[in-house]
């Protein structure tokens, strides 16, 4: 990312990665003569003995994977929670005014090469995995096993199997840290009592970081 304040780069790894987990779908950009295109898709961080890769997958009609054959830079976005944040939820503008709207986010930027897979082991462990990841909080998690064996069979021929080689991560956490306290707990009560889903996720990650905050 090119300009992330201070304040609000994340570095932890764990936080990272968590968020990653979290958050699931990736934006998956890559470059073709000059021109970004991008993919939306699942994608989940598996350690190995050289550090973090991100495995996905896409469809074979897909001509994104074909820009991966040979290898190539790639970055993974994953955005998280974000909110439009009201002046009025500041107490400070009450007293001088010097308030404007804003965004607050969370977003994740995972940096790498882009490789491509056929192999159908491969696949068939990464779509175990990917679904064991997703399912696990299900009352009756599902499995590849619940469904005939060659309708997966018939559907894993159809995808590619993509693998980017993580050289760094970065995240920002835009949540008001700069702001004094008031100002942060007025944001997350107004964003509480929003309707939208949107919202309330943004004030349970400034809950979490006042929490932290406070030790």
């Amino acid at each position: 990312m090119s300009y992330p304040p201070r304040a609000f780069v994340e570095t932890r790894e764990d936080v990272l990665l968590d968020a990653v987990a979290t958050i699931g779908l990736a934006s998956l950009v890559v470059v073709r003569d000059g021109v970004p295109e991008a993919v939306s898709l699942p994608m989940i961080a598996i350690q190995d003995g050289n550090g973090w890769v991100l495995e996905g997958h896409v469809a074979r009609a897909n001509p994104l994977w074909r820009l991966a054959e040979g290898g190539c830079a790639a970055l993974a976005i994953f955005q998280g929670p974000h909110a439009y944040v009201h002046p009025g939820w500041y107490p400070t503008k009450r007293k001088h005014g010097k308030v404007v709207p804003t965004w607050n986010y969370v977003a994740v930027q995972a940096h790498g090469s882009l490789s491509v897979t056929h192999d159908s082991d491969w696949l068939v462990a990464h779509l175990a995995r990917l679904t064991d990841a997703k399912e696990a909080g299900q009352a009756e998690p599902w499995s590849m096993d619940d469904a005939p064996a060659d309708f997966i069979q018939g559907l894993q021929r159809g995808i590619v199997g993509l693998t980017l080689r993580v050289a760094w991560l970065e995240g920002v956490w835009k949540i008001a840290q700069h702001h004094p306290e008031p100002n942060r707990r007025g944001v997350i009560a107004g964003l509480a009592a929003s309707d939208a889903a949107v919202d309330r996720a943004m004030a349970a990650v400034m809950q979490q970081a006042e929490r932290d905050r406070a030790g």
